[in-house]
């Protein structure tokens, strides 16, 4: 196929289950992009001098520009909320950053680790007097509906929402301790679901912020929430279905009825195949990362068991791959394309934000790499 088409009908095109020109290519997701030191590498290497763009300041991969996605040939541009004008992101004298919702961070060795779990020691009394974020602060959509508008109307890019947050899962244990809300869920239901209701609350409304103005130009509406580890699910299948898929379909409902028209992306680390039946019915249309290297997560197996019902989006392995050798990288990308984008449905990335360890060689390599072998013919 020779005929060029813009980035948005490309990826238009492969989310419906079509093939395109080429396969597309997305950096700058939730969980995407580049750590900041990485970043800023590559931003001197094009000699990209304009402004960045901070969506998360307490982040490991804070930054995003516009003029850096263009140099490197994203087929996307992304909308985000902003920090909100009630929260303070800059460090203390040691270093440390507290986030909107509370936790501590600290910088360790050029990545964000959360060191507090400030509801560590709450009951289920102390939920309401909690200082809980303010989903409509209205520093969080400053310049959103002029961003998305002019992205939309003078652009030919893809158009996704970054997640507007951790997940309510995610932020349920970060708040609490996860040893400690991994024993709640079994052993405290009641304080486990009030603290799930309360941040899924929350992240809703953040939605609703978002998606008011930008919900009809976007084609992605992207969530997040970490369900696996390596070797398979952080919890039981029994205990996923109970207590995080009708939330998490409660939310997916909410994003739909606000972007009808949009596919909604879920980034989930880890061994997910034994859930993805699950997520699939609660509303989930796209999945990221597709960790090739965590368990029974085998890029072949994904696409014959669920590609007819899900599109895939990631895969290249950040963990070995990417900052390993070129040969073994370009094995890795023909590896990923072969595998996951015949008939569509597969949107390259990186399955995390690229690290520190990995050469500018590689990063260029990868990119022209992926736009020569994922050529329809």
């Amino acid at each position: 196929m020779t005929q060029s088409i813009t980035s948005r009908e490309r990826v238009n095109r492969i989310l419906n289950h079509q093939e395109a020109d080429r396969v597309p290519l997305d950096i700058g997701s939730t969980a995407g992009s580049f750590t900041n030191k990485t970043f800023q590498m590559l931003k001197k290497h094009f000699g990209i001098l304009s402004e960045d763009i901070v969506p998360r300041p307490d982040a490991s991969a804070a930054f995003y520009n516009d003029d850096l996605l263009e140099a490197l040939g994203s087929d996307f541009r992304h909308v985000f909320l902003m920090p909100p004008d009630a929260w303070d992101p800059h460090p203390d004298k040691d270093g440390i950053i507290t986030s909107e919702w509370g936790m501590k961070k600290k910088k360790v060795e050029g990545l964000t680790e959360i060191i507090s779990a400030p509801l560590a020691e709450a009951g289920i009394e102390n939920l309401n007097d909690y200082p809980w974020p303010d989903p409509e602060d209205p520093g969080r959509v400053r310049g959103l509906k002029e961003r998305i508008e002019s992205l939309y109307n003078n652009t030919d890019y893809a158009l996704a929402s970054r997640a507007v947050s951790h997940g309510f899962f995610e932020l349920a244990w970060e708040l609490r301790g996860m040893e400690n809300f991994l024993v709640d869920m079994l052993t405290d239901r009641e304080f486990a679901e009030a603290l799930l209701d309360r941040t899924l609350e929350i992240q809703m409304g953040m939605y609703t912020a978002l998606l008011r103005d930008a919900g009809p130009y976007l084609q992605i509406v992207e969530t997040a929430d970490d369900y696996g580890m390596q070797t398979g699910p952080l919890m039981s299948l029994e205990l996923f279905r109970e207590l995080i898929k009708p939330r998490r379909r409660k939310l997916n409902d909410h994003i739909r009825s606000l972007a009808p028209d949009c596919r909604i992306f879920h980034h989930t680390c880890g061994s997910v195949y034994d859930l993805l039946p699950d997520l699939i019915e609660a509303g989930v249309e796209i999945l990221n990362p597709c960790q090739p290297l965590a368990s029974k997560m085998e890029s072949e197996r994904l696409k014959a068991d669920f590609g007819d019902r899900i599109c895939f989006h990631g895969a290249i392995d950040e963990q070995a791959a990417l900052p390993g050798s070129l040969d073994q990288l370009g094995r890795e990308i023909e590896k990923r394309i072969d595998a996951l984008s015949p008939g569509g449905g597969y949107i390259v990335a990186s399955t995390s934000n690229i690290q520190d360890d990995t050469p500018l060689e590689n990063i260029l390599f990868y990119i022209k790499k992926v736009k020569e072998y994922g050529v329809y013919t």
